[in-house]
């Protein structure tokens, strides 16, 4: 069982919720930080905190989009407006974000402040890369699908790649999660990252799943694969458990 709750606080001047969850028993945890995909952090994302503080984790998932009001949470269909909302976050702001959300676990009593890790989906997977750069409190990342790190195929040729601008900056270990069905992140993609990840010497894994598309792991999307999903989780719990117990 978990004890879940809704804590605010303040990122440069704005409010931020942070929904948390940790296990019932107490003594200090290590923690989790758990990153939305683009609609929110929606009952899905908060039952993965759940999850997390059933296998023993201080779960918390920070409401990113918090500069547009607090709950805010679209629907899967609805993308165009996700988009949108995700498109007023610059990576600084993402930064203030983790870094807030960072020193609120480094003041809870049930924290082991030196165990933090992090898990993200899509543009939370890319969150989750990005931690690893600019966040030193981060000490193992999984990123799931992560969008953004490079760009998607019909991009402009002068998009932005951020991985050739990063990898060489990674400072925690990384377990990726792809799937081999999505149009957004291929295979190529993949194998990109995965090349250039592993010729930088980063502690690195990666998994492509050929059946799963994007956004396998949400049980709540029509995208949901269980094969996948159950694979992942595993693992997750795997590499957090090595790089943060």
């Amino acid at each position: 069982m978990a004890i879940s709750s809704i804590d605010n606080i303040n990122v440069t001047g704005t409010e931020m919720r942070l929904h948390t969850a940790k296990p019932e028993e107490g003594g200090k945890k290590p923690a989790v930080i758990v990153i939305q995909e683009i609609f929110g952090v929606v009952p899905h994302i908060e039952d993965v905190a759940l999850r997390f503080a059933a296998a023993g984790y201080f779960a918390v998932a920070p409401e990113m989009f918090h500069r547009g009001g607090p709950g805010i949470m679209i629907p899967y269909a609805e993308t165009e407006r996700a988009f949108g909302e995700r498109g007023k976050l610059s990576n600084d702001d993402i930064v203030a974000d983790l870094q807030a959300t960072v020193d609120y676990l480094k003041g809870q009593p049930d924290v082991d402040a030196g165990n933090i890790g992090i898990v993200g989906f899509c543009f939370g997977g890319f969150v989750s890369y990005y931690s690893t750069i600019k966040v030193p409190d981060i000490k193992a990342a999984v990123v799931f699908y992560g969008g953004g790190i490079l760009p998607k195929p019909g991009s402009p040729a002068n998009a932005p790649r951020v991985l050739d601008l990063t990898v060489m900056d990674v400072g925690a270990p990384i377990i990726g999660f792809w799937g081999g069905q999505d149009a957004g992140i291929p295979p190529e993609n993949v194998a990109a990252i995965d090349s250039a990840m592993r010729a930088s010497g980063n502690d690195y894994e990666s998994h492509l799943y050929q059946d799963a598309g994007h956004g396998f792991f949400c049980n709540d999307r029509s995208s949901y694969n269980e094969a996948a999903a159950s694979d992942s989780w595993s693992r997750s719990v795997e590499f957090f458990n090595k790089h943060l117990k």
